[in-house]
């Protein structure tokens, strides 16, 4: 069905022109408040970027359908030495605590300075401490969050903290008030280092998408920009696959009690450092999850959630330790209807990063499209079925495919749904 969907998708594609945007009067210049340092600059080019495309889908255990490499090169013809400039900057923002910080992030746009608009993507969860957005420029290496870039966007992807000046701290999921002011503030950098290098303004419009954990972190973004006086102005947000209500995503991993990407102490972890919860992970995870020294040896204490949450393990090698029983790791407490025990500590700062209920109107000029698999394996789809419920009864702007396959069949359909919201657009 997806090889068919493929098809399909770009015969539509290739009727559609690709128009650009001139850039907007020079201001006056001040001194930049958010930019701090360029580290990398990497130009590629669109061809570039299409053969790297099975790498980059092959790290996340998928392969993308076959001829889909051809079909994109054809769509490009004309396009495909098309010149793209990614970026990694450093910029000043704020921490978890709320105090000031040096983050990181990377953004691309079109070296011919037309882009057709701005999306702003948040990076999907990553258990690794290289996988983000301004390491893979340092490394020069396309990433799946860069795809609009090809389609003459300006894609902006903050690190979030956690990376480069903060490597030392866990990434910090499903902090979403923390994403919001996060992401603005690169925004803001971006659009100080286009008015520097490029005499170009950058526009107070944006498109933002996230899919994965990264689906959660769209919606944040979104709020954030929509609940302060940011001047910013979203016009649609596509997410997918995310966690809305950390609560509700608790509920349905304790009844299915299986889950293929083991982000849950990922998130635990996080939780207890950014809120201080002083955890006893004893009472939350078992048969060795529990021990607290970063090592593989268990007679040391090690091969535990140090060890393997460390930043340093690959998704793989963790799967092929703990699998997919949550009853292999988590806590019996874990298992039940409501929080109870050590948990109990988790409810408020999940509470507290709740998208569905964390009273944001997206009024009528944000439009919220929704897409998530009943058969979802690494995030439950109850969170999406909620999100859509809640909206709806509040009569907020949001659409729902709630489509079949696993996470990332349902990841590729996003993308290619997104791309063709982009190219009409």
């Amino acid at each position: 069905m997806l090889r068919r969907f493929f098809s399909s998708s770009i015969i539509i594609l290739l009727l559609i022109f690709f128009r650009g945007c001139m850039p907007h009067e020079k201001p006056d210049t001040t001194e930049p408040q958010f930019l701090v340092e360029e580290l990398v600059v990497w130009d590629f080019t669109v061809e570039y970027a299409i053969e790297s495309l099975p790498e980059v889908v092959a790290e996340l255990n998928f392969a993308l359908p076959e001829g889909s490499i051809d079909g994109a090169k054809q769509f490009f013809k004309g396009s495909l030495q098309k010149e793209i400039r990614g970026v990694a900057l450093s910029y000043n923002t704020i921490d978890p605590f709320g105090d000031p910080v040096l983050a990181t992030g990377a953004f691309f746009y079109p070296k011919d300075m037309k882009p057709r608009g701005i999306v702003e993507i948040p990076p999907i969860a990553q258990m690794n401490d290289s996988q983000a957005p301004s390491l893979y420029v340092e490394r020069k290496k396309f990433a799946l969050e860069s795809l609009p870039s090809l389609l003459s966007y300006i894609t902006i992807s903050p690190d979030f903290v956690g990376v480069h000046y903060t490597e030392h701290w866990p990434r910090p999921y499903l902090l979403d008030e923390n994403a919001g002011y996060v992401a603005f503030h690169f925004r803001k950098a971006v659009e100080e280092y286009l008015l520097i290098h490029e005499n170009y303004r950058l526009s107070n419009k944006s498109t933002i998408m996230g899919y994965s954990l990264g689906g959660g972190t769209a919606m944040a973004m979104a709020a954030h920009y929509g609940k302060h006086n940011t001047g910013i102005k979203v016009d649609k947000v596509y997410t997918g696959g995310g966690v809305y209500d950390g609560l509700e995503a608790f509920r349905a991993y304790a009844r299915k009690e299986k889950n293929d990407y083991q982000s849950i102490p990922m998130v635990i972890i996080g939780l207890n450092v950014f809120y201080n919860l002083n955890l006893d992970y004893t009472k939350l995870f078992i048969n060795g999850m529990e021990n607290p020294v970063n090592s593989p040896d268990p007679e040391e204490g090690g091969d535990g959630y140090a060890w393997w949450f460390s930043g340093k393990r690959s998704l793989e090698s963790i799967y092929r330790r703990w699998g997919s029983n949550l009853r292999d790791y988590m806590h019996p407490d874990f298992f039940s209807d409501e929080l109870q025990g050590e948990f109990l500590k988790l409810k408020e700062p999940l509470e507290q990063n709740s998208i569905v209920y964390n009273n944001w109107n997206p009024g009528i000029s944000t439009e919220i499209h929704l897409i998530h698999s009943k058969d979802d394996n690494l995030i439950p789809v109850e969170c999406a079925d909620l999100l859509y419920k809640e909206y709806k009864k509040k009569g907020y702007p949001i659409t729902y495919t709630r489509t079949t396959g696993n996470h990332y069949d349902a990841g590729f359909h996003f993308v290619l749904t997104a791309a063709l919201y982009l190219l009409i657009k």
